[in-house]
């Protein structure tokens, strides 16, 4: 009986890990295009489209993305654990933000405020189905938003320009 659960463990993982690479080749594609339409025309040596940011955009770009990915990886413990409490507050938490990024907003292609915008809404939409849904159903929804990571740092560079050239 216990390697018909373990045999049916890794179906299941292998299913819910198939979901989450369909929906990131998708995601990747749909927003690699809309990075491609939208932002500046300068690519890095890697191909990447360059961001053109100061030092302290750049750092606070760097630190959400440092928060984005904590985040991430307290849902996916507290999912582990059950832990539907953790998971609602902190998906609410990263959907809100801290309101400090007006600035680089401003200076950052649509393409690349169209990811961090639609990322902020897959938390909140987290969030809400933190309590009732089915632990796959929130494992999916936080593939699709790691998914828009990798879509991201493949799409985009940060490159780190003095004060006055950055605007």
């Amino acid at each position: 009986m216990k390697k018909a659960w373990a045999a049916f463990g890794w179906i299941f993982f292998g299913l819910i890990m198939g979901v989450g690479l369909m929906r990131f080749v998708s995601t990747h594609e749909d927003l690699s295009e809309l990075a491609a339409e939208t932002a500046r025309p300068e690519r890095t040596a890697d191909g990447r489209l360059a961001l053109y940011f100061t030092a302290a955009d750049r750092a606070h770009v760097s630190g959400e993305m440092l928060e984005f990915l904590q985040g991430l990886q307290t849902i996916e413990a507290a999912m582990a654990e059950g832990d539907r409490e953790t998971i609602r507050d902190v998906a609410g938490g990263l959907r809100r933000g801290n309101g400090q990024g007006q600035a680089v907003q401003a200076k950052a292609p649509e393409g690349f405020r169209a990811i961090g915008q639609s990322m902020r809404q897959d938390f909140g939409a987290i969030s809400g189905m933190a309590m009732t849904a089915e632990m796959d159903e929130i494992q999916l929804a936080v593939s699709g938003i790691m998914g828009k990571c990798a879509a991201c740092h493949g799409s985009y560079k940060a490159v780190e320009v003095k004060d006055d050239a950055a605007d």
